[in-house]
């Protein structure tokens, strides 16, 4: 490949061009994880893992701060404006490609404004209630919903967020009628009222809730892909349980602001890939209903690309 279109491609996804000094050097002080949801969360718990895994390769504390808020933008706003010199990163989540479509006042631009470096990895949901609610199946959920227009409640994580898409999916699909969303600023802020069956049902990320399903708390009346999940065996998949063509799947991935030197961002890029792709780390992901997933920064930066147009198809570009 010639110099020209090493450059072109750098500047493509938001790198900056090649600095042969800057590798050596880095990292030379702690690296700052920002996560834009609360404690708990799969993006939360992920950071968590791999910032351990991270420093230990990179011999720097890797920092891990939640900045919840704006459906995670406030997060995405503080590393899209930070030095691009690979100390901040941003644990993200599906909002990023989702939230330039529902929000018309976003503070940067999701393309633009960041270096994608790598997948870390997908994430299934499962539908959850509390234990204490008589609904014990998703045939039950819809048929309650159905027989009590108005009276159902399900939580989501705000405006755009994957809990809401995913419950907005299943209302088409089956023809819901009216139902009460309630915000949250996180999975975790939402699971004491889900608990204590003061909401009627979640449509969770199973990192986040397996947790609660394994002590009882909540239980899980089916996963959200095509898939049954290798951690929960005995949950059935959407569609077994009476939902034909549900499938719905979130991700999470680590971006740095644009303008982050090439090499830096490829030293991250294969630190990520070697971590991710370590037993120890897959186990962990795997007992927490996660699938771990690296990727080239091109190739993240074409999924990325791909999730916004997908939803774009799907939502008509307007707010839900």
């Amino acid at each position: 490949m010639s110099n020209l279109a090493v450059l072109l491609a750098a500047v493509a996804f938001g790198l900056a061009a090649p600095d042969l000094g800057a590798q050596g050097s880095y990292p030379s002080k702690p690296i700052k994880l920002i996560v834009p949801v609360t404690t708990g969360g799969p993006s939360d718990l992920v950071a968590r893992i791999l910032g351990d895994k991270l420093s230990s390769a990179l011999g720097k504390p890797v920092i891990i701060e939640n900045r919840p808020g704006a459906s995670q933008t406030v997060g995405a706003e503080a590393v899209a404006k930070s030095d691009p010199d690979g100390y901040t990163l941003l644990q993200a989540a599906a909002n990023m490609a989702i939230n330039p479509i529902l929000m018309n006042d976003l503070r940067y631009d999701t393309v633009k404004d960041f270096a994608p470096v790598s997948l870390t990895h997908l994430t299934p949901y499962v539908f959850v209630v509390s234990e204490k609610s008589p609904i014990k199946s998703i045939a039950e959920l819809l048929k309650y919903a159905r027989e009590n227009p108005g009276k159902v409640s399900y939580g989501t994580t705000g405006p755009g967020s994957p809990q809401l898409l995913a419950t907005m999916l299943l209302a088409q699909i089956t023809s819901l009628g009216q139902m009460t969303e309630v915000a949250y600023k996180g999975s975790s802020a939402a699971h004491p009222d889900l608990i204590s069956d003061r909401i009627t049902f979640m449509i969770d990320p199973l990192a986040a809730s397996a947790p609660h399903i394994r002590s009882g708390s909540l239980r899980a009346l089916a996963v959200s892909t095509p898939q049954r999940n290798a951690s929960f065996p005995n949950v059935p998949t959407s569609v077994e349980a009476g939902v034909p063509g549900y499938d719905f799947a979130s991700w999470g991935g680590i971006f740095a602001p644009a303008g982050t030197p090439r090499d830096i961002v490829m030293r991250l890029n294969g630190e990520i890939g070697k971590a991710l792709a370590a037993p120890d780390l897959r186990k962990r992901f795997d007992d927490m209903g996660l699938v771990a997933k690296s990727s080239s920064p091109e190739e993240f930066g074409s999924f990325l690309v791909a999730e916004m147009n997908r939803w774009k198809a799907v939502l008509g570009g307007k707010k839900p």
